[in-house]
């Protein structure tokens, strides 16, 4: 019998999962198809069955015939995907018709070995957010795997949104996986992203929570597939996975249907493994690997009451640090809802040159010594102008690290705002002089003669001090921009 005729057929229907008996020669990720043209992959290989998952929505009935297609489980990728949104298998669900495939057009597995460690290199360059809080206290390295977690309503979509629409004019190609998420908010987010002219350089792969598990399943893989087509071409990629948290659960359902026994929290035994191996293949690659690098920000949402729970420990394990969001913090007026003490970044440090280091070190322990001495200005009528100092800096900086939705501060402006408590000019000032003014002083830095002159130059200071004094040099022009 040719090979592409080999024939199984089923023994145990159970919704999207079938288990057949026949097919001598399947692989893992091999494609199946029904005699009514319904197609399934192969998830698993035992002694007398094999398991597939149905991708299209039919009824299966026992007994019936399935052979192997010479085809197994992919993708097409090429640039003709960019500002597009599909779904897993690559079909369009924008309603802007047909993609229109290039010659370049590849077609990859979803399935692929992470590459080793020969294929990488150090991570170097820092992968800007255009976010103040971000870019200086809790920096993202190009090829580093950062989580983003936080309790519903704390600004995590918000914050993707903005990253996003922040690389424009950077030549960052940014995936968006939306994972078992409403239908609704995969349209609200391609209306945000076009009317922010950010859909160009964007694509989305996006599965709804009404569509088959094991089309949901392979929403994260096949974003990593493209990625790292896109990475391979030498591109930057920002590939954000929204969210592992529902992954985790369709997986768990997929692997109870399956028989396979249960382990902590009913998650199936490997779900670690599914993990890791997926955000394992993002990273810092050699040229000889196609240079480029995949920056991965996988996505979980969790109860704040109890950070233990299996998936966001295990995602917080195989990451290089998270950024925690809190919506106690959105309600109390603070845009990224961010806690700077409970966020880290673990590889990215090195990334920043000395004089953002030292910033962000002075920034950091101002923070920390205020919330030492808040608790003392609670019982204490009379303070020493010194923890006054401190907390009216922290107050300033605070405001200084808020920041509207949809907008992008430059590297060397976030640096100079965040020197400024430091200088006499703000010394004696409050944090509602910060809110009314900081336009005002983002624009002065960048258009003012005198005050740009600064700006292009902050590269060139040694160490915050230099700035400082260069900004105190100034202070003459700060005060009659800001009577």
């Amino acid at each position: 019998m040719d090979q592409t005729q080999e024939v199984g057929y089923v023994t145990k229907p159970r919704e999207f999962l079938v288990h057949l008996d026949g097919l001598p020669t399947i692989r893992i990720n091999d494609m199946v198809e029904s005699e009514g043209g319904a197609r399934g992959w192969v998830n698993g290989i035992a002694e007398d069955l094999v398991e597939v998952l149905m991708l299209d929505e039919v009824r299966i009935t026992p007994q019936q015939m399935f052979k192997k297609t010479p085809t197994r489980l992919g993708v097409s990728v090429g640039d003709f995907l960019l500002g597009r949104a599909i779904n897993p298998l690559g079909v369009p669900i924008d309603g802007k018709g047909l993609l229109s495939k290039t010659k370049n057009a590849q077609s990859l597995e979803l399935e692929q070995a992470a590459p080793g460690i020969e294929s990488r290199q150090f991570i170097s360059e820092q992968f800007l957010t255009g976010i103040t809080l971000v870019d200086t206290l809790i920096p993202l390295g190009a090829g580093q795997r950062e989580l983003v977690l936080g309790d519903a309503h704390s600004g995590k979509t918000q914050f993707l949104i903005d990253t996003i629409v922040n690389q424009k004019g950077t030549d960052v190609i940014c995936i968006y996986a939306s994972i078992g998420k409403p239908a609704v908010a995969v349209r609200n987010l391609i209306d945000i992203l076009r009317s922010n002219g950010a859909l160009s350089y964007t694509i989305i792969i996006a599965t709804s929570s009404s569509e088959s598990a094991p089309l949901i399943f392979l929403t994260p893989k096949t974003a990593m597939t493209i990625a790292e087509y896109f990475q391979k071409q030498g591109k930057q990629v920002l590939l954000i996975l929204d969210d592992l948290g529902n992954h985790a659960k369709i997986y768990r359902e997929i692997a109870l249907l399956g028989n396979r026994p249960p382990g902590r929290e009913s998650y199936p035994g490997d779900i670690f493994y599914q993990h890791a191996h997926l955000l394992e293949r993002a990273g810092n690659f050699l040229p000889a690997s196609g240079g480029g690098s995949i920056t991965a920000l996988p996505v979980i949402e969790l109860n704040m009451m109890d950070f233990t729970t299996l998936i966001p420990t295990n995602l917080m394990s195989m990451t290089d640090g998270h950024l925690l969001f809190k919506s106690s913090l959105r309600s109390q007026g603070q845009s990224p809802s961010i806690d700077i003490p409970l966020s880290v970044s673990r590889v990215s440090r090195q990334t920043q040159n000395q004089l953002s280091n030292l910033i962000s070190t002075k920034i950091r322990q101002v923070l920390s010594a205020a919330a030492d001495l808040e608790t003392i200005a609670r019982f204490s009528s009379e303070l020493s102008s010194d923890t006054q100092l401190t907390l009216r800096r922290r107050d300033l900086i605070m405001e200084i690290l808020k920041q509207d939705p949809l907008t992008a501060i430059p590297k060397q402006i976030q640096i100079i705002l965040l020197s400024l408590p430091f200088t006499t000019f703000m010394q004696d000032k409050t944090k509602s002089f910060v809110s009314k003014y900081k336009k005002v002083l983002i624009e002065a830095f960048l258009a003012d003669p005198k005050l740009s002159a600064i700006s292009k130059s902050v590269g060139s200071f040694k160490n915050d001090e230099e700035l400082i004094k260069a900004l105190e040099g100034v202070g003459g022009i700060l005060a009659k921009l800001c009577p």
